[in-house]
């Protein structure tokens, strides 16, 4: 498959696409894996304070903590950056530092993409704002699409994968049916 394109994901992202993973309840979409699916497809990269937000998220019982340690468990995956000592002034406008730095990286290593799933909150225009190209900002929800789109997942297994989200995360249904209309429909 030649050079895979270099994206920058943030820690929603990677628990959203590991959430289906480890959701036994019979809501959940079976038969595909979101999180190797990315992994495999795309050189993914994240600063050190998401390895951390992951973490953290980890050491209960609950389904955030399950997708917490099957992101932790496939982290060697994972391009990880420390860049602490390279940002001067950090990001904030409501984003945490995960997001913050990962907004910070995307610009430095030129990614293809920026994964954010901030789109339900104001947070969006920011991040698309400092951005240096605001055609690399994507969604969970809309590389699911992509990844539909380039046949990596059947179209059905991403309707029931969004409809999922809209369920469990409460993700914008009209944001999602958007992008549904998009990439789904012949």
């Amino acid at each position: 498959m030649g050079e895979r394109p270099i994206i920058v994901v943030d820690t929603n992202v990677l628990l959203n696409l590991a959430t289906p993973v480890v959701d036994g309840r019979s809501r959940a979409p079976t038969g595909e894996d979101p999180l190797k699916t990315v992994l495999t497809g795309y050189d993914v990269h994240v600063p050190s304070s998401v390895l951390g937000e992951v973490s953290e998220a980890q050491g209960s019982d609950d389904l955030l903590s399950a997708a917490a340690d099957l992101v932790f468990h496939a982290s060697h995956h994972l391009t990880t950056h420390d860049v602490d000592d390279e940002i001067d002034d950090p990001l904030d406008f409501g984003l945490d530092q995960g997001e913050s730095h990962g907004i910070w990286l995307a610009n430095e290593i030129s990614a293809a993409m920026f994964v954010t799933d901030e789109f339900n909150t104001t947070n969006y225009l920011f991040v698309s704002l400092a951005l240096d190209d605001r055609n690399i900002l994507f969604t969970t929800p809309h590389i699911l699409c992509v990844l539909a789109e380039r046949g990596l997942f059947t179209p059905q297994y991403v309707d029931a994968a969004l409809t999922y989200y809209i369920e469990t995360k409460q993700w914008d249904r009209q944001y999602v049916n958007q992008l549904r209309n998009t990439y789904l429909t012949d």
